[in-house]
C-alpha cells in the first residue's frame, strides 16, 4: 500500500532453497492473442522527486564451483512476413547534467583468459549487408566526442593487434574500400591524419609499410 510519511511496503517473490536439488523457477509470461499486438511485459523502477530514481538489476545466479548462469536478452524470430524485433540499449536524456553512460564489457579473470565482447551484424539474402555504425557524440559548445580504439596491454608480452580491413569480394565485384579521412572545416584548420609507430627503449622502432597488392 501507499505511505504518507515513510517507505511504502516491499514486494518479495521467490522460491525456497533446495538441499539436494535445483532451486525452483519463477516464470513471468504474457498470454498470446489472435488480434492486435502482443501483450506487454514491463518492469520499471520507481521515480524519486529529490534523489536518484530506483535501480533495476538483472543478474544471473552464482555457480560456487562452476560457471555462473547466462543472461540472455533477445527478441524472437520474425514470422512469415515482417522483421524480428529491435533491441534498444540506451540511456535517457538529461536537462541540466550529463546523460547516462552505457557500459558493455566482460569481467576480469585471475586464472584464465578474459571474456570476449563481439559485435556482429547478421547476414541477409537480398540487398546490401547490414551496417555496423559506431559514432561519438556531437557537442554544440565544445569539441565533439572521441572514438579511441585501443588494444589490451600485455604486461609481460606483446600488446594486442588492431586490424582494420575489408573482407574479400565474392565471385564478382571488388573488395570493400578503406577510407581514412578527416572532416572538412568552415572557419579553421581541418583535422590531421597521423600515422606512426611508438618509441622503443630497449629495441628498434617499428616499421611502416605501404604495399599495393598484385594482380593477374
Amino acid at each position: 500500500g501507499s505511505s504518507a510519511s515513510g517507505n511504502s511496503g516491499s514486494l518479495s517473490c521467490g522460491t525456497g532453497p533446495a538441499t539436494f536439488g535445483r532451486g525452483g523457477s519463477i516464470i513471468l509470461h504474457v498470454g498470446s492473442g489472435t488480434s492486435g499486438r502482443g501483450g506487454i511485459l514491463e518492469m520499471q523502477a520507481s521515480r524519486a522527486t529529490k534523489q536518484t530514481g530506483g535501480h533495476v538489476f538483472l543478474r544471473s545466479g552464482e555457480g560456487t564451483v562452476s560457471s555462473s548462469g547466462m543472461l540472455a536478452v533477445a527478441t524472437v524470430n520474425g514470422g512469415a512476413s515482417g522483421s524480428s524485433g529491435r533491441l534498444i540499449f540506451s540511456s535517457g536524456t538529461s536537462n541540466s547534467g550529463n546523460s547516462g553512460g552505457l557500459f558493455v564489457g566482460s569481467g576480469s579473470s585471475s586464472g584464465g583468459a578474459a571474456g570476449l565482447v563481439s559485435l556482429s551484424v547478421g547476414s541477409g539474402t537480398s540487398g546490401t549487408g547490414g551496417v555496423l555504425a559506431v559514432s561519438a557524440g556531437r557537442s554544440v559548445v565544445s569539441t565533439g566526442g572521441g572514438l579511441p580504439l585501443c588494444t589490451g596491454e600485455g604486461t609481460s608480452a606483446s600488446s594486442g593487434t588492431v586490424i582494420l580491413k575489408s573482407t574479400n569480394s565474392g565471385a564478382s565485384g571488388t573488395s570493400g574500400l578503406l577510407m581514412f579521412s578527416s572532416g572538412s572545416a568552415n572557419g579553421g584548420n581541418s583535422g590531421r591524419l597521423l600515422l606512426g609507430t611508438g618509441a622503443s627503449s630497449g629495441g628498434r622502432g617499428g616499421a611502416i609499410f605501404f604495399c599495393v597488392g598484385s594482380g593477374t
